[in-house]
């Protein structure tokens, strides 16, 4: 193969990949278009720009900015016009006076924001993010879109990283300005003086446990009658039911499960009457305990703690009572 044929090859084949480029920039460029006429303009300006990386031309990135321009990201409008115009002159292009005169126009809309570094601070000491992207121009206003920016910087000696929420209007100017970490406090040379204070000692309520207890009790009685009248209620409802299903409304009439069934009846409600009197027994003696505490001086724990509970099995009930004094 030649020299010369390979040239050709060569060159057909960056015209094919040239031509078929422009084909699919023209394809995004139509489907942006459809887009921005239904307003979804997030998608228009994605393939306006994959329509210039393709074919970058001067439209393309005119219809980029003015994508923007209606989704009111100014900031990126503004960017994107001002690329147009430096393509427009260094081509030659009699669009130029057009694309400036829509800048002008612009720019009094275009929100500026400036980030500071204080005097003490240099620019390789800081790490600084706007919007999640890299940042490095300080000291000088860049332009951003309307709406609220996240300025993010991490100082080296900081114990953490710092972040800012910064809202711009349209139109408005935001300065930022980054702060030092602060210089730690001299170590003492002198030892402080130390001023011992006795403790306040604080006196127990006289007979504060046997009031504790006396509530305890109490309650807890209280939540064995409340148990004892459910298992009534459920016992009663139960022997009423086998006596109409099983027994025909007779005692002496019933069936192997009706007899089986009122023996279950009798035998709950038989715990819940021992139940019910336990009850009233702990309400009775956490009176009596609440009553008869003693006026003297009682020391008294913070771990202190006692419980009553209600048990009740298959075939007994009864309270548990347990704790620590």
């Amino acid at each position: 193969m030649t020299r010369i044929t390979l040239i050709s090859i060569i060159l057909l084949a960056t015209s094919a990949a040239a031509d078929n480029n422009k084909q699919q920039a023209d394809t995004l460029f139509k489907q942006g278009k459809k887009l921005m006429e239904q307003k979804r303009y997030a998608e228009a300006c994605a393939s306006f720009e994959k329509s210039f990386k393709l074919d970058p031309v001067i439209g393309a990135q005119l219809n980029v900015a003015k994508c923007y321009e209606e989704w009111h990201k100014l900031g990126a409008a503004f960017n994107a016009y001002k690329v147009a115009e430096k393509m427009a002159h260094d081509a030659g292009d009699k669009r130029e006076p057009d694309i400036h005169d829509i800048i002008q126009k612009l720019d009094p809309d275009v929100p500026r924001l400036t980030v500071k570094l204080p005097a003490d601070l240099r620019a390789d000491q800081v790490k600084v993010t706007l919007d999640s992207q890299p940042f490095s121009t300080f000291n000088e206003p860049i332009v951003v879109d309307p709406g609220p920016h996240m300025v993010e910087y991490y100082v080296q000696g900081s114990a953490k990283k710092q972040n800012q929420v910064v809202p711009i209007e349209k139109g408005g100017k935001q300065e930022v300005v980054l702060e030092a970490p602060k210089a730690a406090k001299p170590v003492q040379t002198e030892p402080a003086k130390t001023v011992v204070e006795e403790p306040v000692k604080s006196e127990p309520s006289p007979g504060r446990n046997q009031r504790i207890a006396g509530i305890a009790v109490g309650g807890g009685g209280l939540v064995a009658i409340a148990i004892s009248t459910i298992m009534t209620v459920n016992a009663k409802h139960k022997y009423t039911d086998a006596l109409d299903m099983y027994c025909g409304g007779m005692t002496d009439n019933c069936d192997m499960t009706g007899l089986q069934l009122t023996h279950e009846a009798r035998t709950t409600a038989n715990q819940a009457t021992v139940v019910f009197i336990l009850g009233a027994a702990l309400v009775g003696g956490g009176v009596a305990l609440y009553l008869l505490a003693p006026k003297a001086k009682d020391p008294s724990s913070s771990d202190e703690a006692i419980y009553v509970a209600p048990s009740v099995g298959p075939s007994s009930a009864g309270i548990v009572l347990g704790g620590r004094l």
